[in-house]
């Protein structure tokens, strides 16, 4: 059946390319401005140019290659894009846009020949540095977070007011209204120019506001203030003094100081993974080690006593080393070969079939074993196939454990002919702790880029697999 897809799922498909990608365009577009910015300078050359042109040339370049350094720290961070790292990585965007106008304008003043290219120039510079202000505001609305009814009204308000005001700005490129540039190629401002700065100095003033009426906590609202302050002093200073322009590396200056602050929470939050990491861990093995698991080995090893005291020795010493294997487990950071997993599984087994007897049947498989993957997460599986399907069958059944390599993964086959359930049906609050497994699918996504896939047939048995990409494989050897 021919299927054809609707313009709107064409739109959020390609919607969610572009997200994945965002931080990569960004860092695009500020390397090509950079790239573009030092030919032009290399093709026009700075040696008949005033000191306080080559001064903002200068400082501008040097700003652009920080925001480009600055965007390709976040080039590979398509996973979690918060939308407070959104705002800041378009901000910076935005910031290396009107540095690369700004310098442009300061390359073409003065050339008769390229006046037009002059026009052009401050136009865009004028919308871009009232879209920077734009983006400024919209990280501060998402970094501080204000409430209240009017701080909504306010951050509409400012979205609302771009249009007119980039309106106005590219008026200039047909009419002379903020500024003109001379048949002699030289920029002048105009008696209307004070307006073109309404909507920046708005912005700051509303983000100065901000500040007040947010709950934000005080550190983050004074790394804030210092964001808008510096630009906004600057703009104070240089406003009307046309000659040195320094607004926008004033407000680079800010970005750096900003981007310290968000290092310092991620490295808090990295912190925070590893002990979550480890609470999982923790908990991955207090589920494998649950009471009644114990109760039943030591009510089998006690029988054993009597029956055959060989094999009851046999089975505390298996026993011993199971529960040292999950102890070890708390200290293993990094994923372990199969092999190391696979012999830790035959313990447990082991003392399973002490339990179920000739009811439990183990069969392997094995045909590849050179892969890794993280510590005790096969046990959950296995463990769910006996209790839960052989062990529910009256008269018992097979679990097979078995391995395979494809061309771009390794795979971990758990099946068994049990009872099986309907994979479909919500889980059933029966009591039982479900996160082994819910801990399993999380550190094996995370460790080794895995998943596991499940297919199960109520009355004939379950089948789950683990996929393990090649991809996400480390050398043994260099494990730690």
């Amino acid at each position: 059946m021919l299927t054809v897809s609707s313009p709107t799922a064409d739109i959020n498909k390609r919607g969610a390319v572009l997200k994945k990608h965002a931080y990569r365009i960004c860092f695009a577009v500020s390397l090509v401005f950079t790239i573009a910015l030092i030919i032009l300078m290399k093709y026009y050359g700075l040696h008949s140019l005033p000191f306080n042109m080559t001064f903002n040339l200068g400082a501008d370049v040097i700003s652009l290659g920080v925001c480009t350094v600055l965007l390709f720290s976040f080039m590979d961070d398509t996973e979690g894009q918060s939308d407070y790292t959104r705002k800041f990585v378009l901000l910076i965007t935005a910031t290396a846009s009107v540095l690369f106008s700004d310098a442009c304008c300061w390359l073409f003043e003065g050339r008769p020949h390229m006046r037009i290219y002059n026009i052009i120039a401050n136009a865009v510079n004028f919308s871009n540095a009232a879209l920077l202000i734009c983006f400024f505001w919209r990280y501060i609305y998402t970094a501080l977070k204000p409430k209240g009814r009017i701080m909504h009204i306010v951050h509409r308000l400012m979205v609302i007011l771009l249009i007119p005001d980039i309106f106005f700005c590219l008026v200039n490129l047909f009419y002379p209204l903020y500024f003109r540039v001379d048949e002699a190629g030289v920029y002048s401002r105009l008696d209307l120019y004070p307006l073109s700065q309404i909507y920046p100095m708005t912005g700051l003033l509303f983000g100065i506001i901000t500040l007040f009426v947010s709950k934000a906590p005080v550190k983050d609202r004074i790394v804030i203030a210092m964001f808008a302050l510096i630009p906004m002093a600057n703009q104070i200073i240089t406003g009307y003094r046309y000659g040195y322009s320094t607004q926008y590396p004033a407000m680079l200056i800010s970005i750096v100081l900003v981007y310290g602050v968000l290092v310092q929470k991620r490295e808090k939050a990295l912190i925070s993974t590893e002990k979550e990491l480890y609470e999982s861990k923790v908990a991955v093995m207090a589920s494998q080690v649950q009471p009644h698991f114990v109760y039943n080995a030591l009510t089998s090893i006690a029988m054993m006593c009597t029956i055959d005291p060989k094999t009851a020795q046999e089975a505390t010493i298996t026993f011993a080393k199971y529960l040292r294997g999950n102890m070890d487990s708390l200290k293993q950071t990094a994923p372990v070969s199969f092999e190391t997993e696979l012999e830790h599984l035959k313990k447990y087994l082991y003392i399973e079939k002490l339990r179920f007897a000739e009811k439990l049947n183990v069969e392997y498989d094995i045909t590849v074993t050179g892969f890794m993957l993280p510590q005790l997460s096969v046990q959950p599986i296995v463990e769910n196939a006996v209790k839960h399907g052989v062990g529910m069958k009256k008269k018992g059944g097979t679990v097979t454990i078995a391995t395979r390599e494809t061309e771009t993964d390794f795979r971990v086959i758990i099946s068994d002919n049990g009872v099986g359930f309907d994979t479909a049906a919500p889980k059933k609050e029966d009591g039982r702790s479900h996160i082994g497994m819910e801990n399993t699918v999380t550190r094996l996504r995370e460790m080794c880029g895995g998943s596991i896939e499940t297919k199960s047939v109520v009355g004939e048995g379950t089948v789950v697999t683990i996929i393990l990409p090649k991809e996400g494989q480390i050398n043994e050897d260099t494990l730690s």
